[in-house]
């Protein structure tokens, strides 16, 4: 059957994406209208092509007025350990909660959405395909023959690709070219980063959401939810780090020359802090969190030396107080234990030297006073904190970081569902999950 003309009607008209942000401590669905799209293509990416035949990584001008988010529902989030699901049915029903609270203000019915994901399971790999050119020009075919050939690795059977990121072509030895197509050639080269997860926890992520009555149209890996509403194309061109700081895990995505190429996930996050807290100053978690998010400080040179707070007991009742500085005393080497990991992690693969636009902290724990100052002494990059932009709407998400991830994944989203062929350079490849069609997201997300 021909959907021509349904596909040029979805390009006119506005229309709706959700994302759904699982993350440790919260779970966020956000639904989205996208409209006045009107393209941008990166670097001058395929401008001479016609609409319908434009590779998906095109970027389209979604931001500002193209994209407005009408309804945010968050809930706790119950039954996830860093970043792992350790209960379903604790997951379904803060799933549930989320979605619902995003139903009611939006005033509409989710059936579908992108879902991310992150974990300790999360890895990152390098390849390389090459194919024979047969044709005089190189065409779309060709690009997508060879993409898939970069992507035929050998993983374990217990793993799944998430993404298959391409990061530039080579065309009979000559490298650095981003649009082959148009080109004579006979060789045609690309280089790949591919982004692999534990089968096991996609498939309990995305079981969850089908128990909540919820398809999956899409996977993605929170730093590149978060990299599309904090990072600017300027700083993925010219190299950048996002680090978001969550609260079961914090995840590393490098940028270089427009691409990801390099990520890691570990497992130290906003949750080690407020425990630290709870022990140290023997006091309930839900009051330890409290007095992170109020008082919190990583470093003590920040602070006044007779500064003081006041902090709950046990029992919830009684209140005493004590020197600011015991609280920073608790957090800072927490701080400097997860900054020195990501030093060491930089530092190992070679990577200062492609980061010149410096480092982006965004997440909830990267709010925490101080944090910006000590990743720049310990990176020796500078550092600045990374609040979605890119969107109208939400006031309520603006200027926090822990929202990053959320707003990131609805202009994922948006992007996402433009219906068009072709592969996308952050894209979901290979899996169940896969976005199963532009006429799918016109017809399945919403009833």
């Amino acid at each position: 059957m021909y959907f021509g003309f349904v596909k040029e009607t979805a390009l006119k008209k506005d229309h709706l994406v959700v994302g759904l942000d699982i993350g440790t401590t919260r779970i966020c669905a956000v639904v989205a209208e996208v409209s006045s799209m009107q393209k941008q293509g990166k670097r001058g990416f395929f401008t001479k092509f016609k609409k319908a035949d434009v590779l998906q990584d095109d970027h389209y001008n979604v931001h500002g007025s193209g994209i407005n988010i009408i309804g945010v529902g968050s809930a706790p989030s119950r039954g996830i350990k860093k970043g792992v699901i350790t209960n379903i049915e604790s997951t379904v029903d803060s799933i549930v909660e989320a979605v619902q609270e995003a139903e009611t203000a939006a005033g509409v019915d989710i059936k579908a959405v992108h879902i991310t994901i992150t974990g300790a399971h999360i890895g990152c790999l390098s390849s390389h395909g090459v194919i024979a050119v047969k044709e005089k020009e190189i065409g779309h075919r060709e690009v997508d023959h060879v993409i898939e050939a970069a992507r035929a690795v050998a993983i374990p059977f217990d793993r799944e690709i998430l993404h298959v990121v391409p990061s530039g072509f080579i065309v009979d030895g000559q490298s650095g070219i981003t649009d082959p197509r148009g080109m004579a050639g006979v060789r045609l080269e690309t280089n790949v980063k591919i982004i692999t997860g534990a089968t096991a926890s996609v498939q309990n992520l995305m079981r969850s959401c089908e128990k909540a009555g919820l398809d999956v149209t899409g996977v993605v890996f929170q730093p590149i939810a978060s990299a599309a509403a904090v990072l600017t194309q300027d700083e993925k061109d010219l190299g950048v780090a996002v680090i978001d700081i969550g609260g079961g895990t914090t995840d590393m995505a490098l940028y270089y020359d427009g691409s990801i190429c390099h990520s890691a996930v570990f497992a130290v996050g906003g949750n080690n802090f407020t425990n630290d807290v709870a022990v140290g100053l023997r006091t309930p978690a839900q009051e330890a969190e409290r007095i992170k998010k109020k008082h919190g400080c990583v470093m003590i040179s920040c602070i006044k030396s007779d500064e003081e707070i006041e902090i709950g007991s046990a029992d919830g009742k009684l209140f005493r107080s004590i020197p600011r500085r015991h609280l920073i005393e608790i957090l800072q080497p927490r701080a400097e234990e997860l900054f020195g990991l990501l030093k060491d992690e930089i530092t190992a693969g070679g990577f200062q030297k492609v980061i010149n636009s410096g480092v982006v902290l965004t997440g909830g724990a990267a709010a925490m006073e101080g944090m910006a100052a000590m990743a720049e002494n310990i990176l020796e990059l500078p550092v600045r904190i990374g609040t979605p932009t890119g969107f109208e709407g939400a006031d309520e998400m603006k200027g926090d970081p822990s929202f990053a991830a959320a707003a990131g994944l609805a202009i994922y989203c948006a992007e996402e569902s433009m219906p068009l062929t072709g592969f996308n350079s952050s894209g979901i490849v290979g899996m169940k999950a896969k976005v199963k069609g532009w006429y799918e997201e016109a017809f399945k997300i919403f009833s």
